[in-house]
């Protein structure tokens, strides 16, 4: 029997809406920024790039559609909180600005917390003679993961070296 609480129909629309969210997000965040400038069409053009390349991967999909829910409700609790700090007035606004930064910080962590576990739990990491036709077994490799971290320090090391040599 239906109900107007069966909502199993918008399931096969989950790409739809995975692609608009990871669209505006991207978009939102380069016009906040200003990372790429003032361009409206080259951040369109990202946005839309991005939110591509992620419906592509199911495991992306996956990950957008697991998280954009308890995004959304932090996001929405931060606003509630937001308005209801400003019901009293401008007392504290440097107490407000630097708990919104911790609120954003814990909001990043957990993003990040229950993206890694997602994706954790739908990958399967190598064991000892395992095939590496796949390409996810090659990425998650501990000799492939050692290698990125001494690559990320060698760019960090290089550039902070050639920009002390002023």
């Amino acid at each position: 029997m239906a109900t107007f609480l069966d909502v199993t129909a918008l399931q096969s629309f989950s790409v739809i809406f995975v692609f608009i969210f990871v669209w505006l997000v991207v978009y939102a965040i380069l016009i906040y920024t200003k990372a790429l400038g003032t361009n409206q069409f080259i951040n369109i053009l990202i946005g839309l790039l991005t939110a591509f390349f992620v419906i592509i991967s199911p495991l992306a999909t996956l990950v957008v559609r697991q998280v954009a829910p308890i995004f959304a409700v932090v996001l929405v609790l931060i606003a509630i909180i937001s308005i209801a700090s400003g019901m009293f007035g401008d007392v504290q606004v440097e107490s407000l600005n630097s708990l919104k930064w911790v609120v954003l910080v814990i909001l990043i962590i957990a993003l990040v917390v229950g993206t890694l576990s997602i994706i954790r739990e739908n990958i399967d990491v190598p064991e000892r003679g395992e095939d590496f036709g796949k390409i996810s077994t090659v990425i998650f490799h501990p000799n492939f993961l050692g290698m990125i971290l001494i690559f990320v320090i060698a760019i960090f090391t290089v550039g902070l070296l050639a920009s002390k040599q002023m």
